[in-house]
């Protein structure tokens, strides 16, 4: 997979360890929207690994990553959290990006208010790697991408409310297929997932 990689801004959300290892998100203006690209930080050396897959405004009304068109940054604390929005057709896309607890980890949560079905409803994303890596299913875990030494883990966080995701992956990316609950419309649906290095 070939993508031309859009020029870097200074918005940006990190979480890196105690050993200097962790990740580095930064978001990019790409035609009338924010993609993402997904880097591994282990000391000086930073190396983009994933990066959302992006439409387009004339490509559709469900595109194939939520179409974010403006981004926030918000300090709380010691930690930068990104507050992002955007609409296509009918429907609102929200998103946070924020660093967990847990140094080297970073969750994503998205949600979407919509009139009618979605043709399509997920986070979708490309692999930078030169050298593409097989990801691994762990039982009942994460999947996982041993990368310069390191493990990058993704995986959903289940939620009471909204069905489990399907998430996915091989060697050129991976994506989180939201689920739809039997709410009736117009109605708001809400994933959750993490990346994180061990």
């Amino acid at each position: 997979m070939s993508q031309t990689l859009p020029e870097p801004t200074e918005h940006f959300v990190e979480s890196i360890r105690e050993d200097n290892v962790g990740l580095f998100v930064s978001f990019v203006k790409n035609a009338d929207r924010f993609g993402h690209v997904v880097a591994l930080v282990r000391g000086e050396e930073c190396t983009p690994i994933f990066v959302s897959i992006e439409g387009s405004k004339d490509d559709e009304d469900w595109p194939e990553s939520p179409p974010l068109q403006e981004v926030h940054l918000e300090q709380r604390g010691e930690n930068t959290i990104a507050l992002l929005v955007g609409k296509a057709g009918e429907s609102h896309w929200s998103a946070a990006v924020e660093p967990t607890k847990e140094p080297g980890r970073i969750r994503f949560s998205v949600a979407c208010r919509m009139q009618g079905y979605p043709i399509r409803i997920c986070s979708r994303y490309g692999s930078l790697l030169e050298n593409k890596v097989e990801p691994t299913l762990e039982l009942d875990g994460p999947w996982v991408w041993k990368i310069n030494g390191a493990e990058v883990c993704v995986d959903v966080i289940p939620q009471e409310q909204f069905p489990t995701p399907e998430i996915p992956a091989n060697e050129n990316g991976f994506e989180v297929n939201a689920s739809l609950d039997l709410e009736p419309f117009p109605k708001t649906i809400q994933w959750i997932y993490e990346i994180w290095v061990r």
